[in-house]
């Protein structure tokens, strides 16, 4: 049996990452195990403990840091948040998917960790404006908390580029379906394979257009690398698979993090990509060793 994966669910606060926890949760077949945190703030009319979160004294808290107890922990407008250590690594031996919807502080923490085992994905709000109007929308903090963690959500927002996929929350819906196929690419989940990716999907209508349209590309790159000289780079390396695969991943990347998931299935609109692909990528400065 292999081992499970940690599936990281991380970004600004109020940017909607509970609410997208909670959709993926209901769909029985993706088996995933959601991690519950522990923290010292109060719970909220809503939530119950050991369901939404595991609500502790301060005191309990610094003694679980104390002893090792936590994979993760980060303060936060004074009060601690963090992931106990044993339900996790449980989960993950059994062969289990454990997600954890977790603060970028605590996130940080377990990508330094845990890179071999884990799938970070950075949520993503469409704009500061629509931040602050789920923050508002909560209408259980005031103002001058909201103000803090917009000011905090502009510091953390660059530190997307620290996680392997960026998804943006224009819809819950939207944003649910682009993290299934996430991890269907991955291929954690039982019921849904790699080949049933829309990531797989987008793979061969890219091969069908380079096919028709940059085989003479292809060949011009390959001359102008051998002029170079370049030791890395043996006579049978693959310019066609290299090429598919950068073109692949920037469409991908660039539908997670600005546009509906469907696209990957447009023809016309995966051909206008490619088109602006070309022109974008500077070639000759890819490190083409990560290929070999």
């Amino acid at each position: 049996m292999k081992k499970g994966k940690i599936i990281i669910l991380s970004g600004p606060s109020g940017v909607g990452k509970g609410s997208v926890n909670k959709e993926l949760s209901k769909n029985k077949n993706l088996k995933l195990v959601q991690s519950v945190s522990m923290t010292t703030r109060k719970p909220r009319p809503e939530e119950i403990n050991g369901v939404d979160y595991y609500f502790v004294s301060k005191e309990s808290f610094l003694e679980a840091i104390k002893n090792d107890e936590l994979i993760e922990y980060a303060e936060f407008i004074g009060n601690f948040y963090g992931t106990p250590r044993n339900l996790v690594y449980d989960q993950i031996s059994k062969g289990k998917n454990v997600v954890l919807e977790i603060e970028m502080i605590g996130a940080t923490q377990v990508l330094k960790k845990e890179s071999k085992n884990l799938i970070s994905i950075f949520l993503m709000p469409p704009s500061l404006k629509v931040l602050r109007e789920r923050l508002m929308g909560r209408a259980t903090e005031d103002e001058e908390v909201i103000k803090q963690r917009l000011d905090k959500a502009l510091v953390e927002v660059p530190l997307k580029y620290k996680y392997q996929y960026v998804i943006e929350i224009d819809s819950i819906k939207n944003c649910v379906e682009k993290i299934k196929d996430v991890l269907a690419k991955e291929n954690v989940l039982e019921k849904i394979s790699y080949e049933q990716s829309l990531f797989f999907s987008l793979e061969k209508i890219v091969l069908e257009i380079v096919n028709k349209s940059y085989l003479f590309f292809i060949e011009n790159w390959r001359k102008n690398i051998s002029r170079t000289k370049n030791k890395d780079v043996k006579e049978s390396f693959d310019f066609k698979k290299c090429l598919i695969n950068i073109l692949t991943n920037f469409i991908y990347e660039d539908v997670l993090a600005h546009e509906s998931i469907n696209l990957l299935t447009d023809i016309n609109f995966i051909e206008s990509k490619i088109e602006r692909c070309m022109l974008e990528i500077s070639f000759f400065d890819i490190d083409l060793k990560k290929f070999i």
